[in-house]
């Protein structure tokens, strides 16, 4: 049997050492390369959240100038025009309700008349806070004028049914006025009252 010489042994761990040195260096390198891939991951996903905060904050600012009230659209006229229309169809209807030449069922009649217009103006009215109100609705400035207009096209249209309506109620009230004042005059000029 031959056994390894000192010179052998030495020479093999003088090689053994090389080896681990190569590797050492390799893993060196190779851990460069990690710490620069990492290096590169990072500053992707750092690019990747800027872009999605940036574009979240776009949406949030543009989604939040959606919801705020410019002045100009808040101090639109139609929108003290519908207010006002609102006021005279509740005092047109507080009129005629306060006559004395109708029966109770007329009265009644009037009444529903008047629940039901009140009722569909405070609709309305309630719509318009909403439209004129900021966080409400997510609208254009272009949008809320539109929606401004119609709800001031419908509170002109109730507004014009009830002159119509109260109209004809008070000719109704003043012609039975005028009649019972006929009669009471017939009455006295006949010598009968």
């Amino acid at each position: 049997m031959k056994a390894q010489t000192f010179s052998e042994w030495f020479r093999q761990k003088k090689t053994r050492i090389k080896y681990l040195i190569s590797q050492i260096a390799a893993l060196e390198v190779y851990a460069g390369y990690v710490e620069k891939g990492n290096s590169i991951a990072q500053n992707g996903l750092n690019a990747i959240y800027d872009f999605k905060k940036g574009e979240f904050d776009l949406h949030n600012a543009f989604f939040s100038s959606e919801k705020a009230i410019n002045p100009s659209v808040a101090k639109y006229q139609r929108i003290a025009d519908i207010i006002s229309y609102q006021q005279a169809i509740v005092k047109n209807f507080k009129q005629i309700l306060q006559t004395k030449n109708m029966s109770a069922a007329e009265i009644d009649y009037l009444q529903s008349i008047y629940n039901n217009m009140t009722n569909e103006c405070t609709k309305l009215l309630n719509e318009l806070i909403d439209v004129i109100t900021a966080d409400d609705y997510t609208m254009k400035d272009g949008e809320r004028i539109k929606r401004i207009d119609v709800i001031y096209d419908d509170m002109k249209d109730k507004y014009a049914f009830t002159q119509s309506f109260t109209s004809e109620a008070n000719l109704l009230t003043n012609q039975r006025a005028s009649d019972q004042n006929d009669i009471d005059m017939s009455l006295i000029n006949n010598g009968l009252k």
